[in-house]
């Protein structure tokens, strides 16, 4: 059994990868060369003779394409075809030949007008990003019998300069930044990239099938994981910030941000007994790499 990682360059990619290795798996890259890795541009290659030259792929992890709701506004035509029907050509593809299909949506398949939302919950986008995943989600149910969908939450790492939610605020509070905003209205269930990892694998060991919300285990505002944050790092070092309080939507946004899309992992949990980090431990970990 071997796992085919689609987008393995990515961040979840390039941890999925490090936990499987060579041995178990084979990853792909388009635009960021990695280690390893072999290229695939998904808009102008055909996965079929990708999968010719390999022997034993029995799933592939979909993680490819364009992730950023920005991007995919201001790029309508491209984010379309390379979210949309590039992953449609590839969900063709593994059907064809008895691939197993594990694909990685979003919490922004929902209006966040609730919170908490649990997989029966309808779904309602408010982001071009958003239907783009119901889109493909929708296909997936309707062409595929064998198929895993996890609708994953925001994904923080803890390794210094990694760039994600908690490391790029304590960049800054540790660069001497005295002043930031932080939204007091976006909500959200952060899970650390290791827990998207494990559930991934563990849905693969278990032959786990359907739809399941993958997130942190706590939902929190954006404004309370940056008090968590400031609470760990000042057990090691003055914090001498103003932190200005305001709405995410005051950002320069080009789409308007649902508030509360945060997700219920309960079902994942009962499942498989996976134990899911909070943040509030992860942030502590987070401040102790930076001062080790």
């Amino acid at each position: 059994m071997r796992i085919l990682i689609l987008g393995g360059s990515g961040f979840i990619g390039r941890h999925l990868y490090q936990r499987l290795g060579s041995d178990l798996s084979v990853a792909t890259y388009n635009l960021n060369p990695a280690s390893g890795m072999i290229p695939f541009d998904s808009l102008t290659m055909d996965l079929n003779r990708l999968l010719d030259r390999m022997d034993g792929i029995s799933h592939a992890v979909i993680l490819l394409g364009d992730v950023e709701p920005n991007s995919c506004y201001r790029n309508v035509k491209r984010s379309y075809a390379l979210n949309v029907e590039s992953i449609k050509r590839i969900v063709d593809v593994l059907k064809g030949r008895d691939i197993r299909c594990i694909f990685t949506s979003s919490h922004y398949v929902f209006d966040g007008k609730k919170g908490e939302y649990v997989e029966a919950d309808p779904l309602n986008p408010i982001l071009l990003y958003g239907h783009q995943k119901v889109e493909i989600e929708k296909y997936i149910q309707k062409n595929c019998f064998k198929f895993t969908i996890f609708r994953v939450d925001k994904v923080y790492g803890c390794t210094p300069k990694d760039k994600t939610l908690f490391t790029n605020w304590v960049d800054a509070l540790m660069g001497g930044q005295t002043s930031m905003k932080c939204a007091t209205d976006q909500r959200f269930s952060p899970v650390w990239v290791q827990d998207v990892v494990t559930s991934i694998c563990t849905a693969i060991e278990k032959d786990l099938y359907g739809l399941y919300h993958l997130s942190g285990p706590n939902p929190h505002s954006r404004w309370e994981l940056l008090e968590m944050l400031m609470a760990a790092l000042d057990q090691h070092m003055k914090v001498e910030v103003k932190v200005i309080p305001c709405s995410i939507n005051d950002f320069d946004l080009p789409e308007k941000r649902p508030a509360d899309v945060s997700l219920k992992p309960d079902k994942l949990v009962k499942k498989t007994g996976i134990v899911l980090h909070n943040a509030d431990g992860m942030c502590r970990r987070i401040v102790k790499k930076y001062f080790n």
